[in-house]
């Protein structure tokens, strides 16, 4: 009696299938929202010239002008977030009827806001360090700083998108958050969990010669914003993606 050999198909599993298609939906929607921002000027010409004018106004005092030119900066990418969010929620329903992955609308609108801030960020990099670099004590720690607050703010303002209905609402409500990280004081417990902390932190440690404390408001910012950007986004991802999810029904018997 021979044994009957059964070959195993070679062809490619479910999952390895399901990532490329991931990526590549992902990034077409990344794709099509950047397109879709640039096509918003005002939009751009706000994240530009807000942080500008709010950095420029106290380009005298280096410390207020670094902060209010991160809030600024956080403030815009957070509006951009917002914007992105809200009018892409039709849109992005009929994706996800259609087959699209929830995970991927999700992914691929947030890579495109993320990839605008931080590309906003590094011109204001160069801005500051030709202006009042050689003033600062860690001049090389600003991107970083910039980087970072962009990084939290684009989850922060999907974040209020899902909570707030309508975009001018959003607006407001990310206008009073910003407004509160600028007035109140920082030494303060409980201001750790507004999500900018991680700025002031790194503003000082940018700004102010430190001494032997120094190392310790960089790592303090850095362990605090990125807490805050994986949380934010996580949750921004939960969020998304079970208003997306699509309910199959039973068929009718």
């Amino acid at each position: 009696m021979t044994a009957t050999t059964i070959a195993r198909p070679t062809g490619p599993t479910p999952g390895a299938e399901h990532r490329p298609r991931l990526v590549r939906t992902a990034g077409l929607v990344a794709l099509i929202t950047a397109r879709e921002l640039f096509r918003r000027r005002g939009a751009i010409a706000l994240a530009l010239l807000l942080p500008l004018t709010f950095y420029l106004a106290r380009i005298d005092a280096h410390w207020t002008a670094l902060r209010l030119l991160s809030i600024g900066l956080g403030w815009a990418a957070a509006t951009l977030a917002l914007f992105t969010t809200v009018s892409s929620r039709s849109v992005d329903r009929r994706l996800a009827a259609s087959g699209a992955s929830p995970t991927a609308l999700v992914l691929g609108r947030h890579t495109a806001v993320l990839v605008l801030g931080w590309t906003i960020s590094a011109l204001y990099t160069v801005l500051v360090e030709l202006t009042i670099g050689d003033d600062l004590a860690h001049p090389g720690a600003v991107p970083l700083m910039l980087l970072l607050t962009v990084t939290v703010s684009a989850p922060f303002g999907s974040l209020a998108a899902v909570l707030v209905p309508r975009d001018l609402e959003g607006a407001l409500l990310l206008l009073a958050a910003m407004a509160l990280q600028l007035l109140v004081d920082p030494a303060a417990g409980w201001t750790r969990v507004l999500p900018l902390w991680s700025t002031r932190e790194l503003s000082s440690y940018v700004v102010e010669e430190l001494g032997t404390q120094a190392d310790g408001y960089l790592w303090r910012g850095l362990a605090h914003g990125a807490g805050f950007a994986v949380g934010l986004t996580a949750l921004t991802w939960l969020l998304g993606a079970r208003r997306l999810r699509v309910i199959h029904l039973p068929e009718p018997r």
